[in-house]
């Protein structure tokens, strides 16, 4: 007994050996597809867990007609130390222009996510071209300089636009001038950049985990290259026949009002429109505390208040603020806790420095119908006619103002015809929702023959961000597409 004893530990150590030699085995390595696309592996830049095994690298992108090349940040977080999955979860971003949050401090989080999320596979995380690690950085610090000082001032709501548009085209002469093509960034490029990072890491067909315009990525994906599309989940649909300028009136006026209804508090909709004709005479000066812990101090004018009860609805978490911070205002209270993280949340978004206003205009005049005015105009009439201040909103601060010198080609013939798969599909959507509606989700899901809808009551936009839920959901939906899905979320499946 004594012999084998001291037997053991010169038995553990090449068994330690074998298992620290394993994942360099297993890793990815440099490879370059016909297309010209190729995978270069790197270190990682943020801090990994002894427990998890993460690779990292950046994916140059293929030599496309017309195009320049990009290199694209790829984090691949393995499920397993002994084996490589062969039908790994990718999840794509939002905006168009959003980051994925690939720097160190947003990855800690990622990583504990990834873990508590327990999908049993593995999982990939990329930047879209232009944003976030992306080289070359898309990026506007004109604009966000002048957003920045001009939500300090009492402006007007035209006076804030024709600033703004001066501020953006600023940015979009300097881009240009140092030899960026805004006609790169595109939903088909974006296809294709994934294709490629797909091919790359793991050969085969792939699970997409898509928020927002990223699900459109992923529809694309499934009309480009379906060969490497096993299935799909896609939170918050933004499909290819739902048009950003066209439907951005209803958008704006129906959000605030739906989540009034849905609280049973339509009474208050008559009080911010008071609030905002009041607001706009007597601007408010709110002092906050950004999430940074800067002291920061916007001005809250009716529109900047109509405009930061808006931006609750992107996040579930602050959809119930938005009745109590009407209720506060009007019962003359400025210092409450609601108006207070409603309004520091509207700062976080217009001030988001991770978020790529040139990509998100890039791809947006070149795939929206800005040419379509005199529809917009009838848009803008038939759900704003009843407030004076949204419908002024609306016509000040037109998406084609900015479209007028953006110039970044033309979407194809057939770009807007939906994507239609036989594959498994999970829609999850948030019930109020104003961004992306859920009613978009609905008509979806009556189309595509192998889908399941899951909608979270109270819930707003990108619902797995706040729904840890639907990601349980998720995980039974991609074990088996055909099982019965688990209530709690109350699913209408």
């Amino acid at each position: 007994m004594k012999k084998v004893r001291l037997l053991l530990p010169l038995l553990a150590l090449p068994l330690l050996l074998l298992l620290l030699r394993l994942p360099a085995a297993l890793s990815v390595d440099a490879g370059q597809l016909a297309n010209g696309a190729a995978f270069e592996p790197a270190g990682c830049w943020f801090g990994v867990p002894l427990t998890r095994r993460v690779e990292c690298g950046f994916v140059t992108t293929r030599g496309a007609q017309g195009q320049g090349r990009h290199r694209l940040p790829v984090v691949i977080v393995r499920d397993s130390w002994f084996g490589n999955d062969t039908s790994p979860v990718v999840f794509i971003q939002g905006g168009p222009g959003g980051a994925a949050g690939l720097d160190a401090v947003t990855m800690e989080w990622w990583l504990e996510d990834i873990e508590r999320y327990d999908w049993g596979r593995d999982f990939v995380l990329y930047d879209q071209r232009g944003t976030g690690l992306a080289q070359p950085s898309l990026a506007c610090p004109e604009v966000l300089e002048g957003i920045r000082r001009d939500l300090q001032l009492v402006l007007r709501p035209d006076e804030e636009n024709a600033r703004y548009l001066g501020y953006l085209r600023a940015c979009h002469d300097r881009l240009r001038g140092e030899g960026h093509r805004l006609d790169d960034y595109s939903t088909a490029a974006n296809s294709d950049d994934l294709a490629d990072i797909m091919h790359l890491v793991q050969p085969g067909s792939w699970t997409l985990y898509a928020a927002s315009y990223g699900t459109r990525v992923a529809l694309e994906t499934e009309r480009r290259h379906p060969q490497q599309v096993r299935d799909m989940v896609l939170d918050s649909v933004y499909p290819h026949d739902k048009d950003g300028f066209l439907s951005w009136p209803a958008i704006l006026a129906r959000g605030v009002d739906r989540v009034l209804e849905h609280g049973g508090r339509e009474s208050l909709k008559p009080v911010l429109a008071e609030l905002m004709q009041r607001l706009d005479v007597e601007p408010l000066r709110l002092p906050v505390t950004r999430y940074s812990g800067e002291a920061y101090t916007p001005v809250l004018t009716g529109t900047r208040l109509y405009m930061a009860l808006f931006g609750a609805t992107y996040s579930s978490d602050m959809i119930g603020h938005i009745a109590p911070v009407i209720s506060d205002l009007a019962a003359g209270g400025s210092r409450s806790k609601a108006l207070t993280e409603v309004v520091t949340f509207a700062v976080e978004l217009e001030l988001d420095t991770t978020f790529s206003e040139p990509v998100f205009h890039s791809v947006s005049c070149r795939e929206d119908q800005v040419r379509r005015e005199s529809d917009y105009l009838a848009e803008v009439e038939t759900h704003a006619r009843a407030s004076p201040q949204l419908r002024r909103m609306l016509l000040d601060h037109s998406p084609a103002d900015v479209c007028a010198f953006w110039e970044s080609g033309r979407a194809p013939a057939g770009f807007r015809e939906p994507v239609v798969t036989g594959k498994p599909v999970l829609l999850l959507g948030g019930e109020l929702d104003a961004i992306t509606p859920v009613q978009w989700a609905r008509e979806m899901h009556e189309y595509l023959p192998q889908s399941r809808l899951v909608v979270v009551p109270g819930g707003g936009h990108a619902v797995t961000v706040t729904d840890v839920c639907t990601m349980a959901l998720a995980r039974d939906f991609l074990a088996d597409p055909a099982a019965a899905l688990p209530m709690q979320c109350n699913g209408d499946g």
